[in-house]
Parts: C-alpha cells; structure tokens; sequence
C-alpha cells in the first residue's frame, strides 16, 4: 500500500521587508572584506557609485533588482553574505543559472 506524501508546509508571515538600520555600516564591511574602492564596489554590484553614497549618506534604500546584486556580490566575498545579513550563514554555491 503506497502513501503520498503530504506537501511540507511553510509558515509565512506576510509584512513589511525592512533594511536594517545599520545597513550602511554592513555595507562598508562588505567593501572593505571584497578589498574594493567605493567606485570598485558600485561597478562590481552595477550601479553609479552615487547611488551607493546616497546609500551610506542619506539612507536612501536599494531598488529590489540592486538588493539582488548585492547579494550576488556577497556571495563571491568571503563571508560575505553573513557579512550582509548579519546572519551566521554558510553558502554551498552550486552554479549558475
């Protein structure tokens, strides 16, 4: 006699996704753990190295698709993605797509 399976089953809270507020500083350990210029980090993630200022400075938040690019970043870094999460993380990176 064969069973299926039951789908798991996540629990997911729906809200608001807020950068935390020390994001900025996250950000300039990510850099400074890539060995990246300000300038070098923006090419890197594909953005104006201005908005990355507005970033720091003004607290201005990334779009979605710059998030993504960041953590893209992050994962080529050493420790990187925990680096920006603050979260104790460890990444098998398994390809592309």
């Amino acid at each position: 006699m064969s069973r299926e399976r039951e789908p798991q089953r996540f629990c997911y809270v729906p809200g608001v996704a807020l950068l935390p507020e020390e994001f900025w500083a996250r950000l300039t350990r990510l850099k400074e753990a890539s060995g990246l210029t300000w300038q070098g980090f923006a090419s890197m993630i594909g953005v104006d190295y201005r908005q990355v200022l507005r970033w720091r400075k003004e607290g201005a938040e990334p779009s979605g698709g710059a998030v993504m690019a960041l953590v893209d970043f992050a994962l080529q870094v050493k420790d990187g993605l925990a680096i920006l999460t603050g979260r104790d993380v460890v990444v098998t990176v398994r390809g592309r797509e």
